[in-house]
């Protein structure tokens, strides 16, 4: 696992000569800030990692020259003048003599795909090279997401206290953005959802009132300092009626099998097959309709995913969101979610936040 930019565009070189590749080109957010320590604002211009056997450059528009003199990675720095060029006859320079370029395939557009083409460089699927250094987290970054973990935490207990019955759901996600954006988020993805609606697990949250009884399904991600946490914890408005304590009841028992399947050596399936088992013996409470989870890292959604089909094999520093959920149409939605490391000996959880069914108000 290397840490630190510089450790990692050499991690990345020494894997080049094996894909067959000349020279990578990372594209994503993502991928830059991790072979760089620099995060862009991308719109329309271009910005790009190059890694080439002795040698990497990150390129971007001058207008961003302060952030990228200032990020930590001993990489050149090469800013073009947006408006004059688009940034590619920086990048072909800075390809100059390589043949087969590795590309992030599922980032990198149309139209620059063609143009590295027509220019005369193969474009090669190298998505899978890049990811495999960054599937594996460092102490730091482990770290990092333990703390953003921290901060979704204390936006929780600030969010229970707060919240009661007639609370617009709309005015409470913005609420807990505000929240996370106070503690210095620089991304915040609040997403609670109450009663019925919360059985639309990815449903807008809009004018509804919280009502005596309902279900509140409150899943909060952040981002904090580059790394993402990612936490969902419920509650109720009053007392729990018996579906939602049947409901709870299940859903923790398939977070708990899944959590102890998240080790070395399992695979994604086996993880998901944990969970899914158990939330999909009561169909008589709800259906299940999303996987275990997914990995979580400079991304909120990274592979590998915790999904039937997926034949990935976990690795120690891997990090990933586990998340059972049961959801009925005419009650709500329950999901459970941590961020869970796979540690040398097995799964460690990266926030001690209680997983109690919460009773508003008491």
């Amino acid at each position: 696992m290397p840490s630190g930019p510089d450790s990692r565009v050499s991690a990345l070189d020494s894997l080049l000569e094996d894909a067959g590749l000349d020279a990578v080109l990372a594209t994503k957010d993502a991928s830059i800030a991790y072979l760089s320590g620099f995060w862009g604002l991308q719109l329309e211009r271009f910005f790009g990692v190059v890694v080439r056997p002795g040698g990497a450059a990150l390129i971007a528009p001058s207008l961003d020259r302060e952030s990228v003199n200032a990020a930590p990675g001993g990489l050149e720095r090469v800013l073009y003048s947006a408006g004059v060029s688009n940034g590619l006859p920086e990048l072909f320079e800075r390809l100059d003599g390589a043949k087969r370029i590795g590309v992030e395939e599922d980032h990198l557009n149309y139209a620059r795909s063609r143009a590295l083409i027509e220019a005369g460089y193969e474009l090669v699927p190298a998505t899978d090279v890049v990811m495999r250094l960054r599937e594996a987290k460092d102490a730091e970054e482990v770290e990092g997401v333990r703390r953003a973990c921290a901060h979704i935490q204390a936006v929780y207990e600030e969010l229970w206290a707060s919240l009661a019955v007639g609370a617009i759901e709309s005015d409470v996600n913005a609420h807990a953005d505000y929240l996370l954006k106070r503690r210095g988020a620089r991304d915040a993805g609040s997403h609670i959802l109450f009663g019925r609606h919360a059985a639309d697990s990815h449903g807008s949250p809009d004018g509804r009132a919280l009502a005596a009884g309902d279900v509140v399904c409150a899943d909060i991600s952040a981002q904090f300092d580059g790394y993402w946490g990612d936490m969902t914890r419920v509650a109720t408005a009053g007392e729990p009626s018996d579906w939602a304590r049947s409901a709870w009841a299940v859903v923790k028992e398939a977070y708990d099998a899944a959590v102890t399947a998240t080790r070395p050596g399992a695979t994604a399936r086996q993880v998901d097959a944990a969970q899914r088992e158990i939330v999909g013996a009561h169909p008589e409470i709800g259906e299940v309709l999303h996987g275990a989870g997914h990995a979580i890292g400079l991304e909120i959604h990274e592979p590998p995913f915790l999904v039937p089909n997926s034949p990935a094999t976990l690795r120690e520093g891997m990090i990933f969101t586990i998340e059972p959920g049961i959801y009925n149409s005419a009650q709500g939605g329950i999901r459970l979610e941590d961020d869970v490391l796979v540690g040398p000996g097995g799964p460690v959880l990266l926030s001690d936040a209680p997983l109690d069914l919460r009773v508003l108000g008491s």
